[in-house]
């Protein structure tokens, strides 16, 4: 028997000022697309990058959505969040099962990009802390059945958000081993501009359009061979 179901407080509004939010590539020209609609000025920050040496360029794999001068989301109103029923970041949708470890590599000799992502449950959302024991915490990082049945709305979208990852590497790696890109850990070393992955792939493969990144990925969802 599952001792604990996740429910989110209502009118809490805690994760939506923690931090700024991390973003697939994709996803900042959904968020952007919003942001317009909506009149909210939002602003990204270059996430995790690596080079791609044959094109000189900087590839960023993901991105920070900013808070505002208000050290929240650009995207909160009266404590309630204007894209819940819209385009919701998979951050977002999957608060507070959240990576505690990302961490892609680089297999120059196979040319292969890979990833790791280990996921864990936020003890800072007041739910969790006073809901779930130590030991229930401990077990949750290591056990993705459990945190399926914990976590029942939000651990479909920690997988989605890993899958959409696979997307990338996977796309990313198949160029790199025809070699139309060579890719190298980005050391600070390189002055080279910095491009959205989905953009760049999308030179390559027009057809790779957003909303089928998005089918993709909950197609995938259900084997993240990549996520424990």
């Amino acid at each position: 028997m599952v001792p604990f179901t996740f429910r989110c407080m209502p009118n809490c509004g805690l994760c939506c000022r923690l931090s700024p939010v991390t973003v697939l590539p994709h996803e900042v020209y959904l968020i952007l697309d919003e942001a317009e609609e909506l009149g909210v000025d939002v602003k990204f920050k270059v996430g995790y990058t690596i080079v791609d040496l044959n094109n000189k360029v900087t590839l960023a794999l993901s991105y920070l959505m900013l808070l505002n001068e208000r050290n929240e989301c650009p995207f909160l109103r009266n404590n309630r969040c204007m894209v819940h029923d819209k385009y919701k970041p998979l951050t977002c949708r999957a608060y507070p099962y959240l990576p505690r470890i990302i961490r892609y590599s680089l297999d120059r000799l196979s040319r292969t990009l890979t990833f790791e992502v280990k996921y864990a449950a936020s003890t800072i959302c007041p739910v969790v802390k006073e809901g779930l024991s130590n030991g229930l915490l401990i077990k949750l990082s290591t056990d993705p059945n459990l945190a399926s049945q914990i976590f029942v709305n939000e651990y479909p979208a920690a997988m989605e958000m890993i899958e959409a990852r696979r997307v990338y590497s996977d796309y990313l790696t198949y160029l790199w081993r025809i070699g139309e890109v060579d890719l190298v850990e980005d050391d600070g070393s390189y002055n080279y501009p910095v491009v959205n992955s989905f953009w760049f792939i999308r030179r390559y493969y027009p057809d790779l359009t957003i909303d089928k990144i998005i089918s993709m990925s909950r197609a995938r969802e259900s084997r993240p061979s990549g996520g424990h």
